[in-house]
């Protein structure tokens, strides 16, 4: 785990290092999900985890696998950066046909299991409730969660309350 130092000009931020096991490259602004498999059953000192909203390892990965935002691009096979707490600039949108807007200080958070849902964050079909694990700090549009094709819209301003 990697903990920003207290400053006068960046929020505080936290970090863990986490391995790419999900088949392709975890995109930075990706949520990334926990994924249980023989090799981390039994012991909490591997980091597997899978980028997408998807039954992974047999358990659905949702607010309860949601680990945190890839703080860079991780390519498959390899270990990077995933933020679990603090400001973040920008996160995925889920890709949601009907009109939605989520409002600054709303909870967002990865969508009920669902064909039609993206990998992305919304406040819709959200299985955590009130207090999802990512806040939004700026409006996110009907338009985006609408526009363009799936792992393609990001919003900015979000604040993770950690894993």
């Amino acid at each position: 785990m990697f903990i920003q130092q207290i400053n006068r000009t960046d929020p505080e931020r936290a970090w863990i290092v986490a391995t790419n096991s999900d088949g392709q490259t975890i995109t930075r602004h990706f949520p990334v999900f926990k994924i249980l498999s023989s090799r981390n059953t039994a012991s909490v000192s591997t980091n597997e985890y899978a980028s997408r909203h998807a039954i992974a390892g047999g358990l659905l990965a949702n607010d309860q696998c949601f680990v945190g935002l890839a703080d860079e691009d991780i390519a498959n096979g390899s270990a990077g950066l995933v933020q679990i707490y603090g400001y973040h600039e920008s996160v995925l949108v889920m890709r949601i046909a009907s009109s939605v807007t989520v409002r600054p200080g709303h909870a967002i958070g990865p969508g009920a299991m669902n064909a039609a849902n993206s990998i992305g964050l919304s406040s819709t079909g959200t299985l955590m409730g009130f207090h999802g694990p990512v806040v939004a700090l700026d409006t996110i549009t009907a338009t985006l969660h609408s526009l363009g094709t799936v792992g393609e819209n990001f919003a900015n301003h979000v604040f993770l309350r950690g894993a």
